[in-house]
């Protein structure tokens, strides 16, 4: 009797020999999903919608003898993980896909001591070429290029310690020519996560030292980076519905009056008639509702949203704008939200496209949002309040940001 994958992939990887000498890929492990997936000869890695996911061929390491391979094939696939292979950026669309496997497959095999299956290539077998120990990825492709564009015939492996990444190298978002942003922002904060936690449990232990390093490096190293990453908000994020409603109270402006001061108040004595500022409340704001409908706004969440919208109607007129990687649907708020449309992936960018904004000429945008997606650099002209659903850090230079609390 075949075990499932989930207990499988659990008991290894909480077994007293892994955790004891790798609670940091113990850690990182914890929080993909495995899945069984006879589709790959061993294992592959890869990210989309919500979740990492390790894809295992459970019937390879019920052969005789190649169990043996489980705990290094784990540490390659963290490796992949950490190192950004999944979805940074700079790995997006190369124009040598072949090597920038080769490259990935280098920097995953570094440091793995465990024995790995067939003949996995490490960096001395392209020292010729100038790979050296301790080079990032980027680095190590760049020099690869850089070989074959001088003549070089690169060897290509015909097959990976696994199947490497399983939607392939170097990913755009679909249709768009560009990387998807949002999935190495989640990547990244896995990490980071799994780094934190381990780090609590060795100091609640009474343990020092970082003890079982993460890909031949100290942890404390990733830490550092991720830091700079993802920067602590510079802004305090006030109650949401405080803020909310300071955003949708109509601007103050001056309106002519010909009433004298009430001279009972001592501080407005000398004050000149003619000038008064208060609330434009002839003229409600007109604020578009960006939903970001990825899989962020739970139903409860939208129902919590819609009420303070009814509360606030006196105050400013809703356009709803659904949009995932999209816009789906742009409607009239009636005091409820439709059916969201989309569940795809996540970018912050369609809503302040000029030509949208253009068209609807909004007097500001309130993103209801993870953060979990790209945005523009630029501020896009018109005041924003990012209404965040995690308590993340969300690195958009402009607009104000405020966390949704509770459901209250």
């Amino acid at each position: 009797m075949v075990t499932p994958i989930h207990d499988w992939f659990t008991g290894f990887v909480n077994g007293a020999q892994f955790l004891a000498n790798y609670p940091y890929y113990a850690a990182v492990l914890a929080r993909v999903q495995a899945v069984e997936d006879p589709s790959v000869p061993v294992m592959a890695v890869s990210a989309h919608g919500k979740h990492v996911w390790l894809h295992v061929n459970t019937d390879y390491f019920m052969q005789p003898g190649y169990m043996k391979y489980t705990q290094g094939v784990l540490l390659h696939e963290v490796h992949h993980v950490v190192l950004g292979h999944l979805a940074n950026p700079e790995f997006a669309a190369p124009a040598h896909p072949d090597l920038m496997e080769v490259a990935m497959e280098v920097s995953a095999n570094e440091f793995i001591r465990d024995p790995l299956p067939g003949n996995p290539p490490v960096w001395t077998m392209f020292k010729q070429h100038g790979l050296g120990m301790g080079q990032s990825t980027l680095e190590r492709y760049e020099l690869l290029v850089k070989a074959r564009q001088a003549g070089a015939d690169i060897p290509v492996p015909a097959r990976w310690v696994d199947s490497h990444i399983a939607r392939g190298v170097g990913r755009c978002v679909p249709g768009s020519g560009r990387p998807d942003t949002s999935q190495y922002i989640r990547v990244k904060r896995l990490v980071s996560s799994a780094i934190d936690q381990v780090k609590r449990d060795r100091a609640r232990n009474g343990l020092t030292g970082m003890g079982g390093s993460l890909v031949g490096r100290d942890p404390g190293n990733f830490i550092e980076e991720l830091d700079e990453e993802f920067p602590t908000p510079l802004k305090p994020r006030m109650d949401w519905k405080t803020a909310l409603r300071l955003f949708a109270t109509p601007q103050r402006r001056a309106f002519t009056t010909y009433t004298r001061p009430n001279r009972r108040h001592r501080e407005r004595v000398g004050e000149i008639p003619g000038r008064i500022y208060r609330p434009d409340v002839a003229r409600p704001k007109r604020l578009m509702v960006a939903i970001d409908t990825s899989g962020s706004m739970s139903t409860d969440e939208l129902n919590v949203i819609a009420g303070e919208l009814r509360r606030l109607s006196r105050l400013a007129r809703f356009t709803v704008v659904e949009c995932d990687t999209i816009i789906h649907r742009v409607y009239p708020f009636a005091g409820a939200f439709a059916d969201a449309a989309g569940r795809g992936g996540t970018d912050l960018r369609p809503v302040f496209e000029p030509a949208f904004l253009a068209e609807h000429r909004p007097d500001g945008v309130v993103y209801f949002t993870d953060g979990e997606g790209p945005y523009d650099e630029q501020p896009p002209g018109v005041p924003t309040l990012w209404v965040l659903t995690k308590d993340w850090p969300f690195r958009c230079p402009w607009g104000q940001q405020t966390l949704m609390r509770g459901r209250d």
